[in-house]
């Protein structure tokens, strides 16, 4: 799942409202800091909230976040899972966390180890949970499945935050990017097809009616390919070896057509089969660049880049923007 978020991710248009989302939920600036901390009601004295500001800004700089807050988010955001390992020296156990080191969401698996008991009062079997670690692996990422072959780590040593949204078998959480899944691999299927349309239908080819007479099917077709080739010799230079080379290729589909035609037609003609006329109708295309920008709970103003952009009062904000606004707000909360 993971993988197919990021693939998903780096569609255009998901890779825009990604964005928008990222940039609306960090709020950065060479003046200040992505966070900060408040304790102006907190009845404290002074020398105590300088300690707390003096921790607070240890944790900052230990996840190195006024730098990489914004990515933290993003691959938050995208992969619906982010770990950190928590190092602490192993000579000195009292300088507290070193460092806080981030993992690969794909290389990282939780593992529950449980047993069969019976509970002796009801006689029901149940499972009860023996161990409980991390198992990080390289190969994790490969086959899902080597949760042997790894390093094993505490509970306690990793530092797990999921998206909260859990699969309808209630079972796994899955990413923010679930929901529009379908949709993005729709618009891609789209776009694929739209190209293959229009190099199909745009040039204009040639219909040769070839007649033929009364001569049998295979001298008939015979005779036409004869004339094909009589017409199509294609001379071909081979910049490897400097040579000149006739190239008789098979008929492709955007090349012209040879018709045979019997005895008592109009004789050999040459017409002409129009281009597409309807290659700038992209309303399709359009309709799942919104309803993704719907699933994402982007403004679909936002798809327009020529909507010009004003700063109004609070009573002129879209509706789309206010609940946009809190979708971010809840968002930022949970990270």
């Amino acid at each position: 799942l993971i993988r197919k978020y990021r693939e998903a991710a780096m569609q255009p248009e998901c890779d825009a409202a990604v964005s928008d989302i990222v940039d609306g939920a960090i709020a950065s600036s060479e003046e200040s800091a992505p966070v900060d901390l408040t304790m102006h009601d907190l009845d404290l004295p002074n020398s105590v909230k300088k300690k707390i500001i003096n921790e607070f800004n240890r944790v900052l700089k230990l996840y190195k976040f006024n730098r990489n807050a914004s990515e933290y988010f993003r691959n938050w955001y995208v992969d619906g899972k982010a770990y950190f390992n928590v190092i602490i020296d192993p000579n000195n156990p009292q300088k507290g966390i070193v460092e806080l080191r981030p993992v690969e969401s794909t290389h990282i698996n939780k593992v529950k180890e449980v047993k069969q008991e019976t509970d002796k009062k009801t006689g029901l079997e149940y499972e009860k949970v023996v161990d409980e670690y991390y198992v990080y692996s390289p190969d994790l990422g490969n086959n899902g499945v080597d949760k042997l072959n790894g390093i094993k780590f505490a509970t306690d040593a990793i530092i797990q935050v999921n998206s909260g949204i859990m699969d309808p078998d209630k079972i796994r959480t899955v990413g923010h990017l679930h929901k529009a899944m379908k949709l993005v691999n729709q618009l891609r299927y789209m776009e694929d097809s739209l190209v293959v349309y229009r190099v199909s239908r745009a040039p204009e080819r040639r219909i040769f009616y070839i007649d033929v007479g009364n001569l049998p099917k295979g001298k008939a077709e015979e005779y036409v390919q004869q004339v094909v080739s009589r017409y199509r010799n294609k001379l071909v230079y081979d910049a490897n070896t400097g040579n000149i080379s006739d190239d008789r290729r098979h008929m492709s589909m955007l090349e012209d057509f040879y018709l045979p035609r019997r005895e008592g037609g109009r004789g050999t003609e040459i017409t002409t089969l129009g281009g597409g006329e309807n290659l700038g109708q992209i309303e399709d295309v359009q309709f799942f660049q919104r309803k993704l920008y719907r699933a994402l709970n982007v403004p679909v103003a936002r798809l327009e880049q020529d909507t010009a952009f004003s700063v109004g009062r609070a009573s002129e904000v879209s509706r789309e923007e206010v609940k946009f606004q809190k979708f971010i707000d809840r968002l930022r909360k949970k990270f």
